[in-house]
């Protein structure tokens, strides 16, 4: 898990409050034997997949330590069924890579209800694939 500097969702910036991020690629490959006997691969497709987690996230962005989008935003993306462009910066001294990506899987943890505050704070785990 490596610590981003920059993420956004569909240009709206998600907070960097408790988040850690883990990326690989999946290489989709066929391997054909020709006549000679000799093995080809041929890649199909190189897709890049996500698995983001925050610790701690509140429900409002009024509650982050930066302002940015918060939980209930990403709820309301993961229930979308469109494909999402991501704008991810691993470093700060990398451009930013832009992509889409649809939503594979979420899910969230209730830790802690503030009803002074309205706002409720959460364990999410988010992970995409590329298109």
């Amino acid at each position: 898990m490596a610590l981003i500097s920059f993420l956004s969702l569909n240009g709206e910036e998600i907070t960097e409050q408790g988040r850690t991020i883990s990326d690989s690629v999946n290489i989709g490959a066929s391997e054909v034997e020709l006549d000679a006997g000799i093995a080809k691969r041929y890649i199909k497709t190189n897709k890049r997949t996500f698995s983001i987690k925050w610790d701690w996230l509140p429900s409002i962005e009024a509650h982050t330590i930066d302002s940015r989008k918060a939980r209930n935003y990403l709820k309301e993306l993961a229930f979308t069924r469109n494909k999402i462009l991501v704008n991810i910066k691993m470093d700060h001294n990398e451009n930013a890579e832009s992509f889409y990506v649809y939503i594979n899987d979420y899910s969230e943890d209730l830790i802690r209800r503030v009803v002074e505050d309205a706002c409720d704070y959460y364990n999410v785990n988010m992970s995409f694939e590329e298109v």
